[in-house]
């Protein structure tokens, strides 16, 4: 796997370095974030808990991957601005699939709760029905005054 360095900005407003990244893996599939975090993190002499791999494209056919990594100044910061799924995403295997289960039990406890009773609905007053207003009668000469075809 070999990682080339496209495109490097700092941005001052969020406190962190944005890098395009593009990853050749011949002979390989996609990489996993953790594993581009890792390696990116020893390379530039980041602590991993402040480096975020934002996303990943492959195009198909292609065994290139463009990445998007984010660098934050300060480990809060990032706590603080990256988005929980992104936080997920960039976790080892073995702590994602520990959140998935931790997620997902917390999703059947809920389920499992009964439903709260709700209050009946207040009653609205009954309006008398308004009776539709007849209409007029045809006039007998209308019809005879049509031309016939």
């Amino acid at each position: 796997m070999e990682i080339k360095v496209s495109n490097e900005s700092y941005n001052p407003l969020l406190k962190r370095k944005e890098i395009s990244l593009e990853i050749d893996h011949k002979g390989e599939g996609t990489p996993q974030r953790f594993d581009i975090r890792k390696r990116m993190a020893s390379k530039l002499g980041a602590k991993i808990e402040t480096v975020f791999v934002a996303g990943l494209h492959t195009s198909t056919g292609l065994q290139k991957t463009t990445c998007s990594l984010q660098i934050y100044d300060d480990p809060s910061l990032a706590s603080s601005t990256v988005p929980k799924h992104v936080i997920i995403r960039n976790l080892p295997p073995e702590e994602r699939a520990k959140t998935k289960e931790a997620k997902s039990a917390k999703a059947e406890k809920k389920a499992a709760k009964p439903a709260e009773e709700t209050k009946p609905a207040e009653k609205k007053e009954a309006k008398p029905a308004e009776k539709a207003e007849p209409k007029p009668p045809a006039k007998a000469g209308a019809e005879a005054s049509k031309p016939a075809k």
